[in-house]
């Protein structure tokens, strides 16, 4: 357990946000963002079934000695869950027809990519680089037109998707570079000490999520307000 913390010091946090989001949940149980609390559970279990894979023999799903410790799989499934959730989310809050029309066809185009991707890379033992990459910026695009909207007027410090939208733009504007260097220039990865670097990145973004569900306003009342 000592090694598994040590190594993965950043999992803690996935448990001290869903413990956060369920005493606060009263606060948003009926809003968009009623499943939020599943996505962080299923972050945590995703996470920590990715290190049994890895590291103990028994638990491993790619029967290839060579790639043994290859969890990607998990992954790249939980890339696509997590990705349509938050699209969906965005394109349910933003109210103009230009930016929901924006963020459905960014999600054809990740679809596009996710079903390409496995031609170049195999799904069960590489990332799909190219698709998270979409991903990443069809959600970053979408967080945007949302601020435009007034997702990030002083007004809404108080609402919980803004913070929400905070750590989703700093760990998206990061992640497609460190995952793109850790395969094709690993040397640079390893030296820049990126892996150390993507771990600070999931803390400050959970980070924000806390900082969100602490500060909030029932969702309810912001609808009333706005």
């Amino acid at each position: 357990m000592y090694d598994f913390l040590k190594d993965n010091y950043f999992i803690p946090l996935y448990g001290i946000t869903l413990l956060i989001s369920l005493l606060r949940y009263n606060r948003y149980y009926s809003s968009i963002l009623k499943y939020f609390p599943l996505i962080i559970i299923y972050t945590m279990v995703s996470e920590i079934l990715g290190f049994f894979i890895r590291d103990f023999d028994d638990f491993q799903i790619v029967y290839i000695e060579k790639y043994q410790y290859a969890n990607y799989i998990i992954f790249n499934i939980y890339d696509l869950v997590f990705f349509f959730y938050f699209y969906f989310i965005f394109w349910k809050v933003v109210k103009r027809k230009k930016h929901k029309d924006i963020i459905k066809y960014g999600a054809l185009v990740y679809i596009l990519a996710s079903l390409i991707n496995p031609f170049i890379h195999n799904v069960m033992i590489f990332p799909q680089f190219y698709a998270s990459t979409i991903g990443s910026i069809v959600l970053i695009i979408a967080i945007i037109l949302y601020f435009l909207e007034g997702g990030i007027q002083k007004g809404n410090r108080h609402n919980l998707l803004t913070w929400i939208s905070y750590g989703l733009l700093l760990f998206n504007i990061f992640f497609p570079v460190i995952s793109l260097l850790s395969y094709y220039n690993f040397p640079v990865y390893d030296k820049l000490h990126l892996r150390q670097f993507h771990y600070l990145l999931i803390i400050a973004t959970y980070v924000f999520f806390i900082i969100g569900f602490v500060v909030m306003k029932p969702m309810r009342a912001l609808a009333e307000e706005s």
